[in-house]
């Protein structure tokens, strides 16, 4: 165990300069381990980095001893959310969305993208406080509210029927100080997303979000969408055979006689086509387009609620009970599927896994997100970009690939990759102090000794008070 006392007294005094000395360092632009280093860090940055035999800490240092340990970035979830729950108006859950945030840090996460929801107001002004230095959570980059068509699918959406109400939209996310923009069209004209696009673009915001099922992979990206999110995307049916899919629907729907799950999943799987992929998934690498695939909640929302119960989970002493109410597949906003529809969703996730490799192998760049939070069943905030990037590895991505889409990728889509996302002089310190070598064990992201956020240092110890305090509030509200 490294050196206990080193890390309080450091952690006590705030913004100094702290060295880590003899540790191996993760460099994942190279995939390798650089053994023996010592990391000198003055403020928030990364002042000195070298061998420690010859890289001496300046005097009034606090020196930790990091021998056996392995220093990385700290991890971003681009996915997450912070919205009450759908099913349930009567509670907002702002203070138990802000109980989560500890949780990110007690698993490594620094920092989240949040997608966008009805509790905007409350997430800029957490983001704002967390920057400033008055609350404890990770950096956070939120849209505000999503952007949607007449009838929007999540409360606290903005409904957009025309380019006018479009670039009025944007313009009210950009003055209320969101940091992108989140479209959640289930089916939209084109001019009016590229109105999204151009008015966003214009105010120097990114969009990215679902897409529309009337429009192609290739038309989206001829519009202008920055990114997509959820690997499901990536299916690239012929255009014509997409349309006459369409169509068809259409007509069906108008007798009576739409496709159910099973059908429409199957359908979708089939036509995908790989020549296709090919020729897309190269004008994505082009762009860059960027893809957050969630291989997490493809997986447990989709079907493993249907196999397994996670009312015994150990993890449930965590969350409000109001939270967790939101996972329940008997009471929640998703049912447990069944049947043809639970196989036909099996095989949905696996291709996924695939294309998202694919992806990854066309030069298509990947960001890690989760989909964690309200509604999404037990896709638990802090625990699942662990899971997220076991699946990336377990789909095909070495593990220095898939610690890239959550360190060094995700700064590259901040516009923030020569300051932050890697263990270098210069760097901002977001770092992960880990007891093995997530380079040969991806689960070693777990195995966390310390975090150092901003140059603030967190030990193990004060990790572990940050979940027996999570614990604390969760039996105190059970108890009322």
């Amino acid at each position: 165990m490294i050196r206990l006392a080193a890390f309080l007294v450091a952690s006590s005094l705030g913004a100094q300069t702290i060295a880590i000395t003899g540790v191996n360092v993760v460099d994942l632009t190279a995939g390798t381990i650089v053994p023996g280093q010592t990391v000198v860090v003055t403020g928030n940055r990364i002042t000195a980095l070298g061998p420690a035999a010859s890289t001496r800490p300046p005097a009034q240092t606090q020196v930790i001893d990091g021998s056996g340990h392995y220093l990385m970035p700290g991890l971003w979830d681009m996915h997450v959310h912070l919205r009450s729950n759908p099913v349930d108006r009567d509670r907002p859950l702002v203070d138990e969305n802000a109980a989560t945030l500890e949780l990110f840090l007690a698993h490594g996460v620094v920092g989240v993208r949040e997608m966008g929801g009805d509790l905007h107001e409350h997430v800029l002004r957490w983001r704002d406080e967390i920057a400033a230095g008055k609350r404890l959570g990770p950096r956070i980059l939120t849209a505000g509210r999503k952007l949607d068509g007449a009838v929007p699918s999540w409360p606290g959406s903005v409904s957009t029927m025309s380019a006018a109400d479009a670039r009025e939209a944007v313009k009210q996310m950009k003055k209320e100080g969101a940091d992108f923009i989140k479209v959640y069209y289930n089916e939209v004209e084109l001019p009016l997303l590229r109105a999204v696009l151009e008015e966003a673009h214009a105010q120097g915001l990114k969009v990215t979000g679902h897409l529309p099922r009337n429009l192609t992979l290739a038309a989206a990206l001829e519009a202008g969408l920055d990114g997509m999110e959820h690997g499901m995307y990536l299916r690239t049916p012929k255009p014509e055979v997409w349309e006459s899919y369409l169509a068809e629907g259409r007509q069906r729907a108008k007798v009576s006689i739409a496709a159910d799950g099973a059908e429409t999943t199957k359908r979708q799987l089939w036509m995908h086509d790989a020549g296709e992929a090919g020729r897309i998934y190269a004008q994505l690498a082009a762009r860059p387009f960027w893809v957050t695939p969630t291989l997490m909640v493809e997986a447990r929302v989709r079907y493993e609620i249907s196999e397994q119960k996670f009312d015994s989970d150990p993890r449930k002493r965590f969350f409000d009970p109001a939270i967790w109410a939101s996972w329940n597949p008997e009471t929640g906003r998703r049912r447990p599927p069944s049947g043809a529809v639970l196989e036909a969703l099996k095989k949905s996730a696996r291709q996924v896994r695939e294309l998202t490799v694919q992806a990854h192998k066309a030069g298509v760049p990947l960001l890690a997100g989760t989909d964690c939070g309200v509604s999404n069943n037990y896709v638990m905030p802090g625990w699942s970009i662990h899971e997220e990037l076991a699946m990336m590895v377990e789909a095909g991505l070495t593990p220095a690939e898939a610690l890239r889409t959550a360190t060094s990728n995700a700064a590259r889509w901040r516009g923030t990759e020569a300051t932050e996302g890697a263990v270098a002089e210069g760097m901002r310190a977001d770092l992960l102090l880990l007891r093995a070598n997530p380079l040969t064990a991806i689960g070693a992201t777990r195995e966390l000794e310390a975090l150092i956020l901003g140059g603030r240092i967190f030990p193990r110890s004060q990790l572990d008070a940050m979940l027996r305090a999570a614990a604390s509030r969760v039996e105190k509200n059970q108890t009322r």
